[in-house]
């Protein structure tokens, strides 16, 4: 009886993981070029192809990798790269949170592993499947865009090489897109984000032109600027307060 139970359950995860496969499609094949433009990106600047691909199969972040990489090729110390991509990557952490108030009853190790899977196009798809999440299905939803960014990145640091100077150069304007489609959403909808956002950027510009800012080096520059915008924006708008700003705008 209990060998019966175990072939009807083993079916319903396989159909689980492959409704999570399908659901998170669309973001596998948005990351296939992303990731493409950061191994050009990289590999242009002088990283091994090699190096390039262990860092998208062991970080699964665009901004982080973009950031981490920059910091790389710049020659900037451990200690630096490290404490830039953290606080990069630290609204992970927050999200992970989220999720795992959708998994009741999971093992912590599950959710552990899982967690390597969360970046923000996952968790608002995610986030948009009601009542609690399925654990197969979450990793059905994550294993596509995983494999997609792994796939990009491969594909970007052996044929980047055979690509035009001007094309690879070009490649880069992907990230930056990336990033300004994953901020100007987000700041249309809520004001405090709008001025985090500005204020950042505010920053960033003062280190990269002021004399004296200037000898800064752009990842601490970086993590200042953006603990600095958050620390101001939690003071001014608590978060009762920005989730109201949110659902109003």
């Amino acid at each position: 009886m209990g060998r019966e139970a175990q072939v009807k359950e083993s079916p319903g995860r396989i159909r689980r993981f492959w409704e999570g496969f399908r659901y998170g499609l669309p973001v596998t094949l948005g990351y296939v070029p992303v990731s493409f433009a950061f191994a050009v990106t990289a590999t242009a600047g002088g990283l091994p192809w090699y190096v390039v691909l262990m860092i998208s199969i062991t970080n699964f972040t665009s901004a982080g990798q973009a950031a981490g990489g920059n910091l790389m090729l710049t020659g900037a110390p451990l200690p630096e790269i490290g404490v830039t991509v953290f606080v990069i990557n630290i609204r992970y952490m927050l999200m992970s949170m989220s999720l795992s108030q959708k998994m009741t009853g999971m093992a912590l190790w599950k959710k552990l592993l899982l967690a390597n899977g969360v970046t923000d196009e996952i968790f608002f798809l995610a986030m948009q499947k009601k009542g609690n999440l399925s654990g197969w299905l979450f990793a059905g939803l994550a294993a596509g865009p995983y494999g997609g960014w792994v796939l990009g990145t491969l594909l970007g640091a052996l044929l980047g090489a055979a690509l035009p100077p001007s094309l690879s150069s070009a490649l880069g304007i992907a990230l930056y897109a990336m990033f300004i489609a994953i901020v100007v959403p987000p700041s249309k909808k809520s004001k405090p984000i709008a001025f985090a956002t500005l204020i950042a950027v505010g920053l960033s510009c003062l280190f990269r032109y002021m004399p004296g800012l200037r000898l800064v080096p752009s990842g601490w520059a970086l993590i200042l600027s953006a603990v600095a915008a958050s620390a101001l924006l939690a003071l001014r708008f608590p978060v009762h307060q920005a989730q109201e700003e949110g659902e109003a705008a």
